[in-house]
Formats: C-alpha cells, sequence, structure tokens
C-alpha cells in the first residue's frame, strides 16, 4: 500500500514541475506577444489578449496554480511520511 502512495506523491510532483514548465512558456510568449504590440510607453489595443495585460494575468494563474498544487503536494507527503498506529497481533 505504501507503494501506491509513493507513486502518487511522484506523480504530483511531476505535475508540478510540468504545470511550472507550461505556465513558464505561456508568460514568455505572452511578454513576446506584448513587446510586440507596444511602442515606447503607449501600447495599442491593450483589450486584447496579446497585451500586458495578458501577462499579468498569466503570472496570477500561475501563483494561483502554483499555491494549489503546492498544498496539495504538502498534504500528500505530509499524510504520506505520518507514522501508522497498527494494532500489534499478540
Amino acid at each position: 500500500m505504501r507503494s501506491r502512495r509513493m507513486t502518487r506523491g511522484r506523480l504530483l510532483t511531476w505535475v508540478i514541475l510540468a504545470f511550472n514548465l507550461l505556465m513558464l512558456l505561456w508568460l514568455v510568449v505572452a511578454l513576446a506577444e506584448a513587446r510586440e504590440e507596444c511602442v515606447g510607453d503607449l501600447c495599442r489595443d491593450t483589450d486584447e489578449l496579446d497585451s500586458p495585460v495578458s501577462a499579468w494575468l498569466v503570472i496570477f494563474i500561475w501563483v494561483t496554480g502554483a499555491v494549489l498544487l503546492g498544498v496539495a503536494w504538502f498534504v500528500g507527503h505530509h499524510d504520506e511520511n505520518r507514522p501508522r498506529r497498527h494494532p500489534r497481533p499478540r
């Protein structure tokens, strides 16, 4: 039974790593798109998704997702490392 818990913990660790890599890629793309649309301090079409506002949206989603996944990971590993109390056979 412990191996199933270890696998679940490792799977969640890989999910967290994949999430962070995807968010980093999304942020780079959003910043590249925002840079193409901006001229100096004035930006055109700030209501479009490819504006600098979208970069802040990506950062907000990233932080929110990282916090939620981190809490799930911590709770899963905390439960996994807790000693089990089983009645001893006589």
